[in-house]
């Protein structure tokens, strides 16, 4: 479907426009990010309304949408039609190619479906031009489509071929100031970290991320985070399980996840390690009931949650445990 360029495309303006929406990305906040490069594409490709946003693919989800001159209401209207939208399933199906609806049906045909009585008509969508890209780690969708609300002005060949030079320029940026937002302007980073929203859903990630996730979670795959991981990220409390220990920092509307080398002592409570130590040092369970006021049979049964977790069978398996810990 894509072409070579055409001698249409305003080659002046689309170079002026990458630099400063990469610019941009160094410099504005995220929440004006998506406002400022909407009015910014108008010099260029004149439209009316926009949806601008990332969706998952399993399972299937729109999230995260910047809504332009638009009524936010399109958010629940459009899902029920979501399975009848064809421009939406050829995007999916040519990611990184800009796709007119121009170029897949007649206005003649398009109006007499359900998706532009019930969608269409009422938010005056009468052309589409959109753009789909798949971030390669996470497969979370990056989409932004433009409409027009003038039944008589399709999108034009030049302006297609104008979006899809534009696409991956607006993803990135938008992608530097996501991170700016959320790590901070200086930030050493671990090889084994991820960015979320607050439910869960994969916005960035690196592949050693990506790796402890399935060694950890076999099977697992998508771009939502593991079950087990969803309420401690709504909560930016840290995860531990054996094997693995993430810690979870909310920022905002986001979630910054590091998978940390995993400590066989983070299984223990804070009183069940006390013990544990105490114990590999000398102290019989008498000295240790006297230092901390409990009973010897509560030592004892504080013993035994430890050798389960650290999964040993003797003191001296224990004591070993405790010296790799402190190493």
């Amino acid at each position: 479907m894509a072409q070579a360029p055409i001698p249409d495309v305003n080659v002046r303006g689309l170079n002026a426009l990458i630099l400063a929406i990469h610019r941009a990305g160094q410099e504005l906040a995220y929440d004006g990010f998506q406002s400022w490069a909407l009015e910014e594409i108008k010099a260029l490709i004149p439209f009316d309304s926009a949806w601008w946003g990332n969706a998952a693919s399993e399972p299937p989800e729109i999230h995260r949408i910047h809504i332009h001159n638009c009524e936010k209401s399109i958010l629940e209207i459009y899902p029920p039609y979501m399975n009848q939208d064809f421009f939406r399933a050829a995007l999916i199906a040519h990611p990184g190619v800009t796709i007119n609806m121009a170029d897949l049906t007649t206005r003649a045909k398009f109006v007499r479906t359900e998706l532009y009585r019930q969608v269409g008509k009422r938010y005056r969508i009468e052309w589409s031009l959109g753009t789909l890209l798949v971030e390669p780690v996470s497969s979370l969708y990056e989409f932004l489509t433009l409409w027009r609300h003038d039944s008589k002005q399709p999108f034009t060949e030049t302006e297609r071929q104008t979006k899809e030079l534009l696409m991956p320029h607006l993803a990135q940026a938008h992608r530097v100031v996501r991170l700016r937002e959320v790590l901070g302007e200086a930030r050493e980073w671990n090889q084994q970290w991820a960015v979320v929203d607050e439910r869960g859903f994969l916005r960035e990630a690196t592949a050693g991320f990506i790796h402890s996730l399935r060694e950890h979670w076999a099977g697992w795959q998508g771009s939502r985070l593991p079950d087990a991981l969803l309420e401690p990220v709504r909560k930016g409390t840290p995860f531990t399980s054996v094997g693995i220990k993430i810690v979870i920092t909310a920022k905002g509307a986001f979630r910054y996840l590091e998978v940390k080398a995993a400590n066989v002592f983070d299984n223990l409570s804070p009183r069940e390690r006390e013990i544990a130590q105490r114990y590999a040092r000398g102290e019989t369970h008498v000295d240790i009931a006297t230092a901390l006021t409990i009973s010897p049979a509560t030592v004892r049964n504080h013993l035994a949650h430890c050798y389960r977790k650290l999964a040993v069978n003797n003191k001296a398996e224990l004591v070993l445990r405790v010296t790799q810990a402190r190493l």
